[in-house]
């Protein structure tokens, strides 16, 4: 597989490596599948599959390394913002699990020392002093953290400010502006490997002899992954009987009305409210 990657690589593909399990015979083998259109929102490694071979045969596939490559110019257009938000949860998850490790790390050192404190007679030399409070530098990161804080706050509320300075027919103007600025890039760059895209490497890293160019543009790699549709006349029930109830707007929005009417009405017999003819 590793020598088979380095040449399969410069395909230009997504291309995913599965280890599959006869469910007959329980024979193993590695292959590899190129994705050509949809989406990889939930591909990953260690995904589990399904892979038919040409005699009908069912195998049990497990997603096992990927090869990243952009499948189509939609998926590049989310993908600046699947990587954001995959990387402020990496830094969530890591900064919880480093809090949760210095927490067990506290707790278990303060009964160690407990316990040693209560079996060990001798008494302990004494502990060095700790250093003196540095005021200033303290002064100095304080000061450094509101000028940034300032300046990020300062650069939002003129963003917002013109935002909402904007007339009501250029703010979605403005806004498919943004997202284009965003995901221009990312766009521009999946069309152009698309158009690459060639058939000839993972060949050649099967143990073929190609010389010549096997280009899959795009709609050509739309025929190759053929995506599952519905059958005529079913359909998905998105009726989940264990979501939680909504409680509906209108008998509160009906409420508040009456509530408001009896008010002015009160109002209006203590003649707090004139009403002219």
């Amino acid at each position: 597989m590793e020598k088979h990657g380095t040449m399969a690589s410069l395909s230009g593909m997504f291309l995913m490596y599965c280890e599959c399990t006869s469910r007959a015979t329980n024979e193993k083998m590695i292959i590899l599948a190129a994705l050509t259109n949809g989406d990889i929102d939930n591909l990953v490694v260690g995904r589990n599959a399904l892979f038919y071979d040409r005699d009908g045969q069912d195998w049990d596939a497990t997603i096992i390394k990927i090869i990243d490559n952009p499948i189509s110019i939609r998926q590049a257009f989310w993908s600046p913002y699947r990587k954001v938000s995959r990387f402020v949860e990496t830094q969530v998850n890591k900064f919880a699990a480093s809090q949760d490790d210095k927490v067990t790390a506290n707790a278990t050192k303060g009964i160690e020392d407990v316990h040693g404190k209560l079996i060990t007679a001798p008494a302990e030399a004494p502990k060095a002093a700790a250093p003196p409070f540095d005021i200033g530098k303290f002064v100095g990161i304080f000061a450094a953290i509101s000028l940034a804080l300032g300046a990020i706050g300062t650069a939002i509320a003129s963003v917002i400010a013109g935002f909402l300075g904007l007339t009501w027919w250029k703010m979605p103007l403005a806004l498919s502006g943004i997202m284009l600025l965003i995901s221009g890039p990312a766009m521009i760059m999946a069309y152009l490997k698309l158009r690459k895209r060639n058939l000839a490497p993972i060949l050649d890293a099967n143990g073929w002899a190609i010389n010549a160019n096997v280009i899959v543009n795009i709609q050509f790699g739309n025929l190759l992954t053929h995506l599952a549709t519905l059958p005529p006349g079913a359909k998905i029930n998105l009726n989940d009987p264990f979501t939680k109830k909504k409680r509906p707007f209108w008998p509160f929005a009906l409420a508040g009305i009456i509530i408001i009417a009896l008010v002015f009405y009160l109002l209006w017999r203590a003649g707090l409210i004139w009403v002219k003819a």
